[in-house]
């Protein structure tokens, strides 16, 4: 179960990075449509982009802890408490593979 555990925070891992890249590219191309270099060719009002330029920020941010923490956890070898963490990540960020890792790792034998 320890290595069924490694392997789904692995693949969340994978996601959560898609995650960041995405938002990245939203940051870098909601200012340029804001200032008019891009053309806005959908029905999103410029003023409306910054809320969506705010929300991609945050969680870019959140989505670089989760990164960093499940590095940690894998290098320090994950506990119970780490498990129980990713568990709480994984509902919220809405990852199936969080909750997957951190339910194996609460039943893996240490």
């Amino acid at each position: 179960m320890g290595v069924a555990s490694r392997v789904m925070y692995s693949i969340a891992n994978f996601f959560t990075w898609i995650i960041v890249l995405v938002c990245i590219a939203g940051i870098i191309f909601f200012p340029l449509t804001m200032a008019g270099v891009i053309a806005n060719n959908t029905s999103i009002p410029t003023g409306s982009l910054s809320g969506y330029l705010i929300y991609l920020i945050v969680v870019l941010i959140f989505s670089l802890i989760a990164i960093s923490m499940v590095r940690i956890a894998k290098a320090r070898g994950t506990s119970k408490a780490w498990d129980v963490l990713f568990i709480i990540i994984g509902v919220f960020a809405g990852n199936i593979f969080y909750v997957l890792g951190g339910i194996f790792g609460l039943f893996a034998l240490r």
